[in-house]
């Protein structure tokens, strides 16, 4: 159960939070294999494009998590 401290913002904060590492884990993992088999664009080219654009939404959502986290902190 959510803890009745919270604001709704601050779940809505960290459920895009956590959204965003799931989604950015999941083309980092399994990205470039759609490129490359489905979409047939060049196999350098695929795990490139996925490996960079997983990493940077995994650290988005981070970046979010310890944003939303040190904003309750100093409240």
């Amino acid at each position: 159960m959510a803890d009745s401290r919270q604001t709704t913002g601050q779940t809505i904060i960290r459920a895009f939070s956590r959204f965003l590492l799931w989604v950015g884990a999941a083309i980092f993992l399994v990205g470039g294999k759609f490129l490359y088999e489905i979409k047939h664009v060049s196999f350098v080219v695929s795990e490139t494009v996925c490996i960079v654009g997983g990493v940077l939404l995994m650290l988005l959502g981070a970046g979010i998590g310890i944003a939303g986290k040190s904003r309750r902190v100093n409240e």
